[in-house]
């Protein structure tokens, strides 16, 4: 029998993730190929950016991949899947960097100016802006940017890809990461602050 229509019904209306995500979990490998199709470039972004070159990248990608066609079975009910999807894809490739370890640029700890619990600015050398927690604008990782990546730490570069990267709302950055939306908030002005830092500094 073959597989029902995947990626879009009968009526040529959108198939949501869920449900594509059911009839993969029923044995449909069309319809894990459609979900492959339309969330491949995200779950590459969140590779590339989590990783020192593009070849480390693709293991993560196809790992990624592979654990979510070997578990969909553990999707919770009612669970988003992208949100599970990006979960799996974060720690295959802070695994893949903890096993891989390689940062021959440094650390940016020195260029940070101090900032409060909440990540609000309290004490400079230099002359930084205040940061809020409005979505940033898309951030392109090439050159200089990605060698700054390589010098924060990995939690931090964490919430820095998923937020500012891949364009993710605080709250589901928070539940990939299992932290709190103010714990991201802190983390992404970190981030900032530190590869602005780096890039006013060369």
């Amino acid at each position: 029998m073959c597989d029902q229509p995947t990626g879009r019904q009968l009526d040529d209306s959108p198939v949501s993730d869920d449900t594509l995500a059911e009839r993969a979990r029923s044995g449909s490998g069309a319809a894990f190929a459609a979900l492959v199709r339309l969330h491949g470039e995200a779950v590459y972004a969140i590779a590339r950016n989590m990783s020192v070159t593009a070849r480390d990248a693709e293991e993560v990608l196809q790992q990624t991949f592979l654990s979510a066609w070997r578990d969909l079975g553990s999707l919770p009910a009612g669970a988003r899947f992208t949100t599970w999807l990006y979960g799996i894809a974060m720690k295959t490739a802070l695994a893949y960097r903890q096993a891989h370890r390689h940062s021959p640029w440094g650390s940016l700890e020195g260029l940070l100016p101090a900032f409060d619990h909440a990540g609000r600015l309290v004490a400079t050398t230099g002359r930084w802006p205040e940061l809020d927690g409005n979505s940033p604008e898309p951030v392109a990782v090439t050159g200089l940017l990605r060698e700054a990546l390589e010098c924060i730490d990995d939690p931090t570069r964490a919430v820095f890809v998923l937020r500012d990267v891949v364009q993710l709302p605080v709250e589901e950055v928070a539940t990939i990461l299992e932290t709190s939306p103010e714990g991201v908030l802190r983390d992404a002005h970190r981030a900032s602050l530190m590869l602005r830092g780096f890039i006013c500094g060369l």
